[in-house]
């Protein structure tokens, strides 16, 4: 295994580009998952529900708070 690597950005290099920003968006919306400690059944149908309404898993969640606390 070969520890080189390209570096696309740096913080500090000005606007992130969008290839790092996906890679770093995809990882947050993970790591909001985990941290739910729901099960995996769980996360995949937040996955899948967020990608149907056309929606980030962040956005999702946070409609689904939003609801819960101000309810219609």
């Amino acid at each position: 295994m070969s520890d080189e690597y390209d570096v696309i950005w740096r913080k500090g290099d000005g606007e992130m580009p969008d290839k790092a920003k996906h890679v770093v968006n995809a990882a947050r919306e993970e790591r909001l998952l985990r941290s739910l400690q729901l099960s995996a059944d769980a996360q995949n149908t937040i996955r899948y529900n967020a990608d149907k309404s056309n929606k980030t898993v962040t956005e999702y969640i946070s409609g689904l708070v939003m609801s819960s606390i101000h309810p219609s």
